[in-house]
């Protein structure tokens, strides 16, 4: 059975060699943080980030705000053995779930579950082979609560220069989604990496918010008040969704399965969307 998870609007990540910037984070409007050990820590610095993210889950009080580690990729110099101590190191500080970056086989995450056995764990998809083998990787453990879509590598990978829409990543982004809602967990978009344009951020967020995606991840604080904002169910589709589940409460009491509100046929598929609203307005 899958650990029981909140879904989260922002995931900021937050490098994980500065002390003082994860305290800033922490005290953020951010849902979750990503401690970053990977692309944000320089090659000589990947022990001491580690020292300092493990010093920090053990002395900072971070409430109830949802904490991740970003480990380095077991795909490349600095994996094996460096991710699994990263993992190991972490885990007994304290981490409430790591993220495994450049995931593109069940591999990583069969050999990282074991290492937090109490931890939740992100698998960042961001290559081709990643994409192709995302249901594999989520279905691989009941440890992966989510799946997160990352574009940088990708297109690099790809070799597609990414229009303002991002078409060229429709196929990927959407497999990605499909991959985590197959297994029943949470999907995440990728950053916006131009940090001033907070139109295009909000235009990409919308979209991904259109296309079904739960949250994004974020790259800069400023970011996260235009991304909680999209993804946060409006006070119309709150009260919506409350009308819809009294209503259905009262159609199943007199032994119906479906009810007429404002016109529409509303049935269980109905309620289950506006119970999952409700769950996540709370």
């Amino acid at each position: 059975m899958r650990p029981e998870t909140t879904t989260m609007r922002s995931l900021l990540f937050v490098p994980g060699i500065s002390e003082p910037m994860i305290g800033k984070a922490r005290d953020s409007g951010a849902d979750a943080l990503i401690l970053d050990l990977e692309d944000a820590v320089a090659p000589d610095q990947k022990l001491e980030a580690r020292a300092t993210v493990a010093r920090a889950l053990r002395e900072m009080d971070f409430g109830d705000k949802e904490v991740y580690v970003r480990i380095n990729s077991l795909s490349t110099p600095w994996g094996l053995p460096l991710g699994l101590e990263d993992a190991r190191a972490v885990a007994t500080a304290g981490a409430r779930g790591i993220v495994i970056p450049k995931c593109e086989s069940p591999y990583e995450v069969t050999t990282i579950a074991p290492v937090s056995p109490r931890g939740k764990l992100l698998c960042l998809i961001e290559t081709p082979r990643g994409v192709l083998a995302s249901r594999e990787i989520v279905e691989a453990s009941d440890a992966v609560v989510g799946l997160l879509f990352g574009t940088a590598d990708l297109s690099r990978e790809m070799g597609c220069v990414l229009s303002e829409d991002e078409i060229e990543l429709l196929f990927a982004r959407s497999h990605v989604l499909m991959a985590a809602r197959a297994a029943g967990v949470a999907a995440y978009d990728s950053p916006h990496f131009t940090i001033a344009d907070l139109e295009g951020l909000r235009r990409r967020s919308q979209a991904a918010r259109n296309l079904g995606y739960d949250g994004k991840l974020l790259i800069h604080p400023s970011h996260i008040a235009v991304v909680n904002e999209i993804f946060a169910a409006s006070a119309e589709q709150i009260a919506d969704a409350q009308r819809v589940v009294d209503a259905m409460e009262t159609a199943q009491a007199s032994g119906r399965g479906v009810v007429t509100l404002d016109g529409r046929m509303i049935d269980q598929v109905h309620l289950s969307a506006a119970k999952k609203v409700l769950k996540q307005a709370r």
